[in-house]
């Protein structure tokens, strides 16, 4: 043992490489310095490499038995090994010591040159005789035994390697497993694992089945670097992205879970979300990553909570309720009843704005309220939706602003299913992607080494034989070996105390090439209970909460929640944070696999409505969104009638508005088209239910920049409304297409056309007079109403009146474009004020005032009384 080497216990190893030091001269009580573990076994330079000849093997086996003695305290020897009578030491006479010269002649090759050693070797191989040598050739074959060092106490591990050792000098194998060594030099690296990494070798240890796992070893050493020091920039200079990527099962998650391990022990805050391909909720991975936080900060933090709480009431003030609304944790830290009501006065793109803006500036709080680093994760980011890109883009650039490179962002995706045109791909332009890849031979057996804490050399063979059937992917490798215990096939020894295994049978298994078809194939030996609630749970995608099961149990009257527990003894779910979740997506995949595809969309739509009834029913808009989520992966061949499509269709439009609350208009869009979709564009029978989804879709369409999809919907309104003013959002999304297409004189026609169908027509040519005229209306019409009144005026209603200051503010702006027409411009503000006085006040009637004050102010000088009403 090195010198410097200090054990975790006292007494450990240093006291064995005393014993061997002392114990092979026990005549004169001095250590044998190049007889030690350190000095002989570890010399590189004298053993490396050194093929056993039959003396090299009786070389080997002489070590053997001098540990065995040595380990033994000089209580068994060659000749004792088989005896129970074991306990009182022979003379030195006696074979004892004569295994002892043998052991230290036979690691001649092996002993350190630098004088006295060779000096004392020689004068023990002058002191041997013709009958000691054939004593000697007798003790090279004794019978040796290291069950008495297991009833010792001594570690398994040692008294496997000892008898590996012995083994080698009788070229068999121990219970046939041939394990014996071949090389010297393969002693001495298992004595370096064992005394540098005592707790995986050297330690006995509980076999149980979760043993069986894989543990990340160093095989990913590298990449860890690699995601390690790309962390340290970002937070010491500009904020960074790394993106973890390789096939499904290739360990990405697993590796994640070790670099926030490590974040948190160097102190960051790692908020950690999921991206699901099977959940609506808007803005699902990123809100929940949040609501997580809050949830903890409330419990965990109260005083960092509080500070929270007072940052955020004076930044955004009641705005608040609108990420309360996202997160309803939030509410826990905030510590006031909200009233959580969205703003529906906002337009389209401006709700959006306010959103990105408060979600950007709640990360601002929470990192300046915390000293240590942000860190933001997400996985499976190919399902990530374009509502969640478009807002971690946002948050990303004003992190960086705001925490001056305190930020981190990382994430993990399949690379074999994300294009190089999704949208993430697309942002993240500029990234630190770490490619994952299947496991090598020599990194699949280091972890086995590790798992079953046995060395490398023995577990080598088993390595050779899973690399082979599952090509190292690390969850096909952990599935195997579950399975393989699961078969007994992989076992724990108890005569052994370690893990030993059916290599031939093991050999000859047929394993499905792909691990979702393995999986499927294993849980043919659950439970069916547990089988089935498996399957509904996979409905809902990798996770849901336990709250939500508990609903869906009563509505549908199965019982779910035990099987769900049993399923977690089972490994194949975990529990927390409110959440049952598979232990991985692969499982989810196969737990969905084991229903008929066609008696899919029958299971979603039966969870969907039942969900949907109880949301409907308590206002919850959380449960309603996951509702209509599962019915719309149901689809129209699970509704049964027209009652029950009038009905999801009308879940459908409910839940797009709580969309467009959130701001997610990609997630409102699919909602209203799968509205439409179930109604099969019945307009007679349900006219107002289906020009509502449409006008909905269309504004969906327009901030979503789906412009052919937009032309389709604005064809089926003018071709199904009944009136003109059902046409008119469909006029109006016509304008912006024509406007944004560069067609301005025929957005103006349009405009103007549809002004006069109003009644609100604009003249084609302006006089001097005629402004004067339109302006001193528009000055008597404000002169008669207080400041107070003007604040408090009452909001517009008809819609047709709208839809005129709505056209009047886009042709205010397109007019300049194409410099005709320019005398009307004036009277366009007087005009909007004018419906507003009479109408009452729109969203965008503040705008038509303030370009009637920028009117103002440039006319000051001819007109008086001009001074109030530019301040109005």
């Amino acid at each position: 043992v090195d010198g410097s080497h200090n054990p975790e216990q006292p007494g450990d190893l240093q006291d064995l490489s005393h014993q061997l030091s002392t114990l092979l001269d026990q005549d004169n009580n001095q250590s044998i310095d190049y007889l030690n573990v350190g000095g002989a076994i570890l010399n590189e330079a004298a053993v490396d490499g050194r093929p056993l000849s039959s003396d090299g093997k009786l070389e080997v086996r002489s070590l053997g038995i001098a540990f065995t003695e040595l380990f033994s305290g000089g209580q068994i020897t060659a000749e004792t090994g088989m005896s129970q009578q074991y306990s009182t030491p022979l003379p030195t006479s006696s074979p004892l010591h004569l295994g002892r010269m043998t052991a230290e002649l036979s690691l001649s090759a092996a002993i350190d040159t630098n004088g006295g050693p060779a000096k004392k070797r020689s004068q023990l191989k002058h002191s041997l005789d013709d009958s000691s040598q054939k004593m000697m050739a007798c003790a090279r074959f004794a019978s040796i035994s290291v069950e008495p060092l297991k009833l010792l106490g001594l570690p398994t591990a040692l008294c496997d390697l000892i008898s590996n050792m012995i083994e080698s000098g009788n070229g068999d194998g121990h219970d046939g497993i041939g394990e014996a060594y071949e090389f010297i030099s393969e002693v001495k690296d298992d004595l370096k694992l064992m005394i540098y990494s005592p707790n995986v070798y050297l330690r006995d240890i509980v076999m149980e089945a979760a043993n069986v796992g894989l543990q990340f070893g160093n095989s990913l050493d590298v990449e860890m670097a690699a995601l390690t020091e790309c962390y340290q920039r970002s937070i010491l200079s500009a904020c960074e992205v790394a993106m973890i990527c390789g096939p499904s099962g290739i360990g990405k998650s697993k590796f994640c879970e070790e670099f926030i391990r490590y974040a948190n022990e160097s102190g960051g805050i790692v908020l950690s979300g999921r991206c699901d391909k099977l959940q609506s909720r808007p803005l699902h991975a990123i809100t929940s990553m949040f609501n997580e936080y809050c949830a903890s900060l409330s419990v965990k933090d109260r005083s960092t909570a509080e500070k929270v709480a007072a940052a955020l009431k004076e930044k955004l003030g009641d705005d608040i309720v609108s990420l309360v609304t996202a997160m309803p944790n939030l509410a826990n830290i905030l510590g006031d009843n909200f009233n959580v009501i969205g703003n529906t006065n906002d337009t389209a793109v401006d709700a959006q704005k306010r959103l990105h803006y408060l979600f950007s500036e709640f990360v601002g709080v929470i990192s300046s309220c915390h000293e240590e680093p942000l860190i933001l994760f997400l996985d499976d980011c190919q399902w990530i939706d374009s509502a969640s890109v478009a807002l971690l883009n946002q948050i990303m650039i004003m992190t960086g602003s705001h925490v001056s490179g305190q930020g981190f962002f990382f994430g993990s995706y399949r690379d074999d299913e994300m294009s190089e045109t999704h949208p993430l791909n697309l942002m993240l332009s500029s990234t630190t992607k770490i490619h994952l890849t299947p496991l090598s031979k020599g990194a699949l057996n280091e972890m086995l080494s590790t798992t079953l804490s046995l060395l490398p050399r023995i577990t080598r063979p088993l390595a050779d034989i899973l690399h082979h059937k599952t090509k190292g992917s690390p969850l096909f490798v952990k599935q195997v070996m579950m399975e393989l215990y699961n078969q007994r096939l992989l076992s724990p020894s108890l005569p052994r105390r370690r893990w030993v295994w059916e290599a031939d049978e093991i050999l000859d298994m047929k394993i499905p090439e792909h691990v979702a078809a393995f999986i499927a194939k294993s849980f043919g030996r659950l439970p069916s209970e547990v089988l089935s609630a498996l399957v509904v749970l996979s409905c809902f995608g990798a996770s849901a909460d336990i709250s939500m099961m508990e609903v869906l149990e009563r509505e549908i009257q199965e019982p779910l929640l035990a099987s769900l527990d049993e399923a977690v003894g089972h490994s194949v779910l975990g529990k927390s944070n409110g959440e049952f979740y598979f232990m991985h997506d692969k499982l989810q995949e196969a737990a969905y696999s084991m229903m008929k595809p066609e008696e899919r969309c029958l299971h979603h739509n039966r969870y969907g409505l039942a969900l949907g009834f109880v949301a409907e029913r308590e206002c919850d808009d959380r449960l309603l969104l996951t509702a209509v989520g599962q019915i719309n992966h149901g689809g129209l061949q699970a509704v049964i009638d027209g009652e029950q499509a009038v009905v999801v269709a009308n879940l459908n439009l409910d839940a797009g508005k709580i969309a467009m609350n959130m701001s997610d208009f990609f997630a409102a869009h699919s909602f209203f088209s799968h509205g439409i979709s179930f109604l099969r564009g019945d307009w007679e029978e349900h006219y107002d239910l289906t020009l509502e989804l449409f006008n909905l879709a269309m504004k969906c369409a327009l901030m979503n920049a789906e412009h052919e999809s937009l032309k389709v919907l604005i064809d089926q309104v003018m071709q199904n409304a009944k009136c003109f003013e059902d046409r008119c959002q469909a006029i109006s999304y016509t304008i912006t297409l024509l406007t944004w297409s560069g067609n301005v004189p025929g957005a103006i026609e349009l405009i103007n056309s549809t002004l006069t169908n109003l009644g609100e027509g604009l003249p084609m040519i302006m006089a001097p007079t005629d402004m004067k005229h339109h302006l001193d209306n528009t000055k008597a019409l404000l002169a008669s109403l207080s400041d107070d009144a003007l604040l408090n005026y009452p909001v517009m209603t008809n819609p047709s009146k709208i839809l005129a200051v709505e056209l009047l503010a886009k042709l205010f702006q397109i007019l300049p474009f194409v410099g005709a027409r320019a005398s009307v411009m004036p009277i366009i503000p007087f005009k909007a004020i004018q419906i507003s006085l009479q109408y009452g006040m729109c969203p965008l009637s503040p705008v038509a005032f303030a370009q009637y004050g920028n009117f103002l102010s440039l006319v000051v000088l001819l007109y008086t009384n001009s001074k109030r009403d530019t301040a109005i």
